[in-house]
């Protein structure tokens, strides 16, 4: 009755964690390295003097101080709050009698963190005393001289610790775990009700996440706001209310050049209309250039073209044929990426063979440079049932001419 009564207790101790939920709000600003991995070595506790020393473990019979050693993968809910899952690996040797017990301990713990809830981390933001506790499953065998007997049962865990924070990657831990599980690892069922394995380990925890991120529990006590700071924050009342007037004034701004912006396209939408139909018609054109292209003489070189604006400023001699002309750069831009579209799968490197050049008040939408004059004849002719103005332009230019090109830069 008495097992039964203490396991009962240490049962609704775990559940009574539950309120640190509490602390679970979100904290921005920061990003946090949520999930770890520890690995953690040291020394369970024997039972050398039927329990005259404090740490020690309580077994019906004496037993040696042994390894231990283990594992976890924990996950931080908050801060304050993390839940590790773990494997831990033991022995169990009798002092007086010769026997021996593996122990194959699986754990599922709370852990919570006192530098939160205590504000420790108001003074320090490298130490965080913890403390623990949870349920597990044991696997173990007890071997004697005379018999070997496998066992598995449930069984809890309370601890504490301290934590040290050497980066944001890593942390070293040390841990005392107070384990109680059946009374049957020493094959012995005197006492109480339960073996106790009494452990001390120590560890090393690695937290995963990106380079500037911190594990929650290292989250930094929020700074106080002084009077001087409090003071220098409401003193930019004044700006702010004169930014906002200049946003005002802004916007009002920008309302007006809206409206320009429609009498504009009233104005132009003759124009809009008109190249809606040249652009349907080009449509129908490119379809015999993408043929004619296909079918030079010559060759097509690229030139160095504004991959921003689609302006060419230097021109090699060659051959050109124009087969767009407009006041507007958008319109004569808009002409270019159709054209170039349509022909990419047709012409190599496209975006350098079709471009735009700025003549007096028009800009002008060309294909070249090409090297036969046949080819541009031959494209010329195309384009005119399309553009009747198409023309060919070769350079270098006639003296007498030069001054229609006088912003472009000829390359010979």
């Amino acid at each position: 009755m008495t097992y039964l009564i203490s396991k009962r207790f240490l049962f609704l101790f775990i559940i009574a964690f539950i309120p640190i939920l509490g602390y679970s709000q979100n904290y921005p600003g920061y990003e946090f390295r949520n999930f770890s991995l520890t690995f953690n070595g040291g020394a369970s506790l024997g039972d050398t003097n039927r329990n005259e020393y404090f740490l020690s473990s309580n077994f019906s019979t004496n037993t040696k101080d042994t390894y231990s050693f283990g594992g976890a993968l924990q996950y931080a809910l908050t801060p304050a709050w993390s839940l590790e899952l773990g494997y831990q690996r033991t022995n169990i040797k009798g002092l007086d009698t010769p026997f021996e017990t593996q122990m194959n301990m699986i754990s599922f713990k709370n852990i919570i963190n006192l530098n939160q809830l205590l504000l420790i981390n108001l003074i320090t933001e490298r130490i965080n005393p913890f403390l623990t506790a949870g349920v597990g499953y044991d696997l173990y065998n007890y071997r004697n001289p005379n018999e070997k007997i496998y066992y598995h049962n449930s069984s809890y865990n309370l601890g504490a610790g301290i934590a040290y924070k050497i980066s944001n990657t890593i942390d070293l831990f040390t841990h005392y775990d107070f384990h109680i599980g059946s009374n049957e690892m020493d094959n012995e069922t005197e006492g109480w009700g339960s073996d106790l394995i009494n452990s001390l380990t120590g560890g090393i925890r690695i937290n995963f996440g990106k380079p500037n991120a911190i594990h929650p529990s290292w989250k930094p006590f929020p700074m106080d706001l002084s009077r001087s700071d409090y003071t220098a924050i409401m003193a930019q009342g004044d700006r702010i209310k004169a930014l906002s007037n200049k946003v005002d004034e802004i916007d009002k701004q920008n309302k007006e050049n809206h409206q320009q912006f429609d009498i504009a396209i009233d104005k132009n939408r003759s124009e809009i209309d008109s190249l809606k139909i040249r652009m349907d018609r080009l449509e129908l054109r490119l379809a015999d250039l993408e043929m004619a292209l296909s079918k030079i003489q010559g060759q097509i070189n690229p030139i160095t073209v504004d991959q921003k604006t689609g302006l060419a400023e230097l021109l090699p001699a060659g051959h050109y044929v124009q087969i767009f002309a407009t006041y507007h750069l958008p319109i004569a831009q808009r002409v270019r990426n159709y054209a170039i579209d349509r022909l990419d799968n047709s012409l190599q490197d496209v975006e350098e063979k079709i471009f735009i050049i700025k003549r007096k008040q028009y800009y002008e939408v060309l294909i070249g440079v090409l090297t036969e004059f046949s080819d541009a004849s031959n494209i010329q002719q195309i384009m005119t049932d399309f553009h009747e103005d198409a023309y060919i332009i070769s350079f270098p230019r006639p003296v007498n001419l030069h001054i229609d090109f006088e912003d472009l830069k000829v390359v010979h």
